[in-house]
């Protein structure tokens, strides 16, 4: 790890969750290109947190959420890369028309049981499917 930054990278991510089916991008860019995460990015200086999710959720998939509610913070560590990603949940307008953008290889709805087969086939970032099980929860309750 002599590569490897100072620091840990802070970083935001979106559970958006509309008629049973959950938003997720394709990682266009390292780390885990061509994984299906989240929607989300870096934290810039001086940017809150809810406003960054809000931007990073725009800059991905072109959708412009509603109130965005705190979910938990993630923690990924691998042997090049450290993030501390503050998760927010909300619900994806009906209708929204999602389109990947910036470094979005490719958007996808899929419901719980879809991601669950991709993280057991290895195609999802790290802790995907139990955070977007969370949100689903967390999303139910609202």
């Amino acid at each position: 790890m002599d590569n490897a930054p100072a620091r840990p990278l802070l970083g935001v991510s979106v559970c958006l969750i509309g008629q049973d089916r959950v938003l997720l991008v394709e990682r266009g860019q390292p780390p885990f290109a061509g994984r299906l995460s989240l929607p989300g990015g870096k934290v810039m200086w001086g940017e809150r947190l809810d406003a960054a999710a809000q931007r990073e959720l725009a800059e991905e998939t072109g959708v412009v959420a509603g109130p965005l509610v705190f979910l938990r913070l993630h923690e990924v560590i691998d042997a090049a890369f450290h993030a501390v990603i503050a998760v927010f949940c909300g619900r994806l307008d009906d209708e929204a028309v999602p389109q990947a953008a910036d470094d979005a290889a490719a958007l996808h709805l899929m419901s719980l049981a879809e991601i669950a087969a991709a993280d057991a086939d290895g195609r999802t970032t790290p802790g995907l499917r139990h955070i977007v099980e969370a949100g689903a929860a967390r999303i139910s309750r609202r």
